[in-house]
């Protein structure tokens, strides 16, 4: 049976193996959708469609879901209270009364939200919260402060290591080598003394602790 259908992909972004990731952090976005549906346990929710609006992560898209409230003591209204703030809406506005929620009151808003990824094989779930404006300003700036901390130690940690092995464990190891081990005290059964050496300051440039001196210094020991 032979089939036909007309189609416009101009301007259309081809489909890809995967969506781009989007790693842990504090991001602007625009809501670009909010669709009704059903959870696993049959609630009425909606799923809220965020376009990241910002940095070298633009145009990524997640979708966050809220249940529909199912009376005055549903715990979702506090979510909701945080997606409205989240998205401009001033506590004045909110407060006024009963609030009739649409699409049309939330698409096209600018959302200030927290995204961590999740991991499906370790069986742990994407982490999307809405923020008000004045708490995810507060929260960014912690967790970019945390994160450059965390990179000055670890390049502390590897200037340390880098200096111990240059100067002082590599030339003493290339001297005990070639002096002890070499020589031949380990090799002749005997026990290595615990002695302590300090190479001279010109052995920083190079090596130049003698195997004489060595020996020396360990029989002086």
């Amino acid at each position: 049976m032979s089939w036909n259908f007309q189609v416009n992909l101009s301007g259309i972004t081809p489909a890809s193996t995967g969506a781009r990731a989007l790693p842990e952090g504090f991001y602007t976005g625009t809501v670009i959708g909010a669709e009704p549906g059903q959870s696993s346990t049959g609630r009425t929710q909606i799923a809220l469609k965020v376009q990241v609006a910002d940095g070298e992560f633009m145009g990524i898209v997640r979708t966050t879901r809220l249940g529909v409230p199912e009376n005055a003591e549903d715990k979702v209204l506090y979510y909701w209270r945080a997606c409205f703030e989240s998205l401009g809406y001033t506590p004045a506005q909110i407060d006024a009364g009963v609030v009739t929620v649409s699409e049309d009151i939330l698409k096209g808003r600018t959302a200030h939200f927290y995204y961590k990824p999740g991991d499906k094989d370790a069986g742990i779930y994407e982490d999307f919260k809405f923020l008000t404006p004045s708490d995810w300003t507060t929260r960014k700036a912690s967790f970019e402060a945390g994160k450059a901390a965390q990179g000055s130690a670890l390049g502390s940690a590897q200037v340390a290591k880098a200096a111990a092995g240059g100067v002082v464990a590599a030339p003493m190891g290339a001297a005990l080598g070639g002096g002890l081990n070499g020589g031949g005290l380990n090799g002749g059964g005997l026990a290595q003394p615990a002695v302590s050496v300090a190479a001279p300051a010109s052995s920083i440039g190079g090596n130049a602790v003698s195997k004489d001196s060595l020996l020396a210094a360990l029989n002086r020991g």
